[in-house]
């Protein structure tokens, strides 16, 4: 497997998304990431499955069931393409059911937990996702996504990072990281190799022409 295949699995996947999340929205009309696709009103809402791999569907990490449909989507098409695209390279996940799905007794917070190791040989060290949904005290809810994958010594690739933070209907943080795992001061061919040639830099080029997205400062 080439060293930045996983990273340029996840940057297809998350331009497609975007491409196809916002190609619709009128450019006259004022949205911001989370105006145009609203949370569900309560914790309660459930949104409709999505197809996928009849492998992930026993996962709770596939169910989302607080986040907006376009937010849910993204999740789902990111760990989907985990399970059918890298799953010769990765082990079964071990997570105890309690660890897979957890929340306290009164069900305020609610998450779920994935993690899957890679073989000896595969250049992937573990994938790590995750969502948590938990009730605020001032009312209102926030909702976490996260997926990383983090690679092995056998190959010198960027780890992938994304989280999405959703505070409120109108309030979505993104962070989306490649982070370089060499001092680009003293190896500049690196900059080259994984980021230039590789094109991994076209999610954020993605984003910053869209209108309704802005730096988080």
């Amino acid at each position: 497997m080439h060293t930045a295949t996983l990273n340029e699995v996840m940057a297809v996947s998350f331009c497609n998304f975007f491409h196809s999340s916002f190609s619709s929205f009128s450019s006259s009309k004022p949205y911001s990431l989370t105006s145009a696709c609203p949370l569900p009103p309560s914790r309660t809402s459930r949104l409709s499955r999505p197809r996928i791999s009849a492998s992930s569907t026993s996962s709770p990490i596939m169910e989302f069931p607080y986040m907006s449909p376009p937010h849910r989507n993204l999740m789902v098409d990111l760990l989907s393409t985990v399970e059918t695209r890298l799953d010769s390279h990765l082990l079964p996940s071990t997570l105890p059911p309690d660890v897979q799905s957890f929340q306290n007794r009164s069900g305020t917070p609610h998450g779920s937990l994935y993690i899957r190791s890679g073989h000896d040989s595969s250049p992937i060290d573990f994938i790590l996702g995750s969502w948590l949904h938990s009730e605020l005290p001032t009312g209102g809810a926030i909702n976490i996504t996260s997926l990383s994958s983090y690679l092995s010594s056998t190959t010198d690739a960027p780890n992938f990072f994304i989280d999405i933070i959703q505070s409120s209907p109108t309030s979505l943080i993104l962070i989306l990281d490649l982070p370089p795992r060499k001092d680009l001061a003293f190896h500049p061919d690196y900059l080259q190799t994984f980021y230039e040639d590789t094109k991994l830099d076209a999610p954020r080029q993605t984003l910053e022409r869209i209108p309704e997205v802005k730096p988080y400062f």
